[in-house]
């Protein structure tokens, strides 16, 4: 049984003024939900949930945009079909400059300077001042390795005992022969020698 908060008198379950006072029986919150109390657990339950959903949606997006990136990075048409097309035609063309070069081994100084992709007379211009690499002699045939080995010779004068080098570079502007050279060469151009060999005997 509850009692009045003002006077204290006894009151009954039912009662909704005080007998003794008048006052107005307060009624008891302990075991009611508040209203207000549930309001705000609703909101607070549905601003989760939003929560929770937005997030779920913006991973969800990140996950389906990376995807769709690895994707089309994984299925991109990479470029090795044209370079693989440039290759075999560049080696049909070196095919063609080597077969020309063997054809006319006995004339070779027209032939041979039109298939020279240098600007100048010479097939390896810094081969007296530079170590020689692999990229420099790549794109070289046999024959075209053995007119630049001997070029290295030819820079000093040396007259050769084959026709076909003696008049190859007797057409070379730069080219002034000296009997008294004796073949001495730098060691620059000794190892550029021996590497163009190595070249040559690996073809």
């Amino acid at each position: 049984m509850d009692l009045c908060t003002n006077c204290g008198e006894k009151l009954n379950e039912s009662s909704k003024f005080c007998p003794n006072c008048g006052s107005r029986v307060a009624i008891d919150h302990k075991n009611m939900p508040s209203v207000l109390e549930t309001r705000i657990e609703i909101k607070k339950n549905r601003s989760k949930t939003r929560l929770v959903v937005g997030v779920g949606t913006i991973i969800g997006l990140l996950l389906v945009i990376s995807v769709t990136l690895l994707v089309k990075d994984f299925y991109k048409p990479e470029p090795k079909l044209n370079v693989a097309a440039t290759k075999k035609i560049d080696q049909s063309k070196d095919k063609d400059v080597e077969n020309n070069d063997q054809d006319s081994h006995d004339q070779p100084s027209t032939e041979q300077e039109s298939s020279n992709p240098s600007s100048t007379e010479y097939i390896l211009p810094t081969s007296d001042k530079g170590v020689m690499s692999e990229e420099d002699v790549a794109n070289l045939t046999k024959d075209q390795l053995r007119l630049a080995r001997n070029e290295i010779y030819a820079r000093h004068g040396y007259v050769f005992k084959s026709q076909d080098l003696q008049t190859y570079f007797s057409g070379k502007s730069w080219y002034q022969p000296d009997p008294s050279f004796d073949g001495s060469l730098n060691e620059i151009e000794k190892e550029n020698v021996n590497f163009i060999k190595a070249r040559e005997d690996s073809l």
